[in-house]
């Protein structure tokens, strides 16, 4: 089936399951298929301490807290969005001498220094798309002065991860509307770059980023599944102020904690513990390995712990939120 061919059975089907059997033919999602990339910053040391929440007190990240075409709270995460895309159709119409003019504007349009081409490598692109939204959403903050090595960006392999809910969910048949494999990557400041975005924010009317935030990577590790409030809520109905708008996204935290920790095992099921008993609702990887189109394996392996200690992670968060559960209802 062709793009258009797709979009238009996409367009008959009911939102939800419907559409998800359909996108779930790989060559069918493949016609309809984009890209996007994000990075998040982070930056601190583990420290000595009795708890994972006193060893990560020195760590943080960077996440914005997005706002919708109505200007409400839309979910936290990492500079980043879609990727522009050309395609050999649009640059072969294109007249030579106003090439240039996509350089920068489009992620698969490049300079090699003596002409003006279209590339189809995705380390290229996915390098370019970070850098366009950086500036981008930047903007929406006031802020141009403000940028990061791509070089030194480091990607957190996620060859599975699809992020296909706004196609299967929200679409309602209008507009451009793509299946996409997001890229995410994690970027080390030594630069204080985060604290500068915070103290030089400033939000501009129309942008569609409301503020930048520095936040504890402990907090961050749940900040997924808040229950949402009737002024500010994400379609699923978490909270659009608390919530990470991507499961992506926040597997980046989850991947980046793991990083810090040396994958190691024990620590990384301690921890899924520890975040458990600290949040105020379930913090599930089966869920996110849903939301995001994977396995339980591809999820270990993003983390780059074992499956059986995935297993084990999810375990721990379960036994300890029945817990915290049962000792409500006692206190009751």
């Amino acid at each position: 089936m062709t793009r258009d061919e797709v979009l238009k059975k996409i367009r008959s089907l009911s939102k939800g399951e419907e559409r998800a059997t359909l996108l779930a033919d790989e060559n069918i999602r493949n016609a309809v298929l984009s890209s996007g990339a994000n990075v998040t910053l982070y930056s601190g040391q583990l420290r000595s301490g009795n708890s994972f929440e006193e060893r990560f007190s020195d760590v943080h990240i960077g996440l914005i807290q997005r706002k919708n075409k109505q200007g409400k709270p839309d979910g936290l995460g990492a500079l980043g969005g879609l990727a522009e895309r050309t395609g050999h159709f649009e640059f072969a119409r294109t007249p030579k001498s106003k090439r240039i003019n996509l350089v920068g504007k489009k992620d698969d349009v490049i300079s090699n220094g003596e002409n003006v081409v279209l590339t189809g490598d995705m380390e290229i692109i996915r390098k370019n798309n970070v850098m366009r939204e950086m500036r981008e959403e930047l903007s929406d903050l006031g802020i141009d002065d403000i940028s990061i090595n791509p070089e030194k960006m480091e990607l957190i392999p996620m060859p599975k991860v699809k992020d296909d809910n706004y196609m299967i969910n929200i679409w309602d048949g209008n507009g451009e509307c793509y299946a996409i494999s997001p890229f995410c990557h994690i970027y080390e400041d030594t630069d204080n770059l985060m604290g500068r975005i915070v103290e030089k924010s400033s939000e501009q009317a129309g942008g569609e980023v409301a503020s930048y935030q520095k936040v504890n990577l402990f907090e961050a590790l749940s900040a997924f599944g808040n229950k949402g409030t009737e002024e500010a809520s994400l379609e699923d109905g978490r909270n659009a102020t608390k919530d990470y708008r991507y499961p992506h996204e926040y597997l980046v935290s989850w991947a980046l904690a793991s990083k810090m920790l040396n994958h190691n095992p024990e620590d990384m099921i301690s921890l899924a513990q520890e975040v458990q008993q600290k949040s105020d609702h379930p913090v599930s990887f089966y869920r996110i390995a849903k939301a995001t189109g994977q396995t339980m394996d591809d999820v270990a392996e993003i983390m780059g712990v074992d499956k059986a200690t995935l297993l084990k992670m999810d375990e721990k968060s379960y036994a300890t939120e029945k817990q915290k559960m049962s000792d409500f209802s006692t206190e009751k």
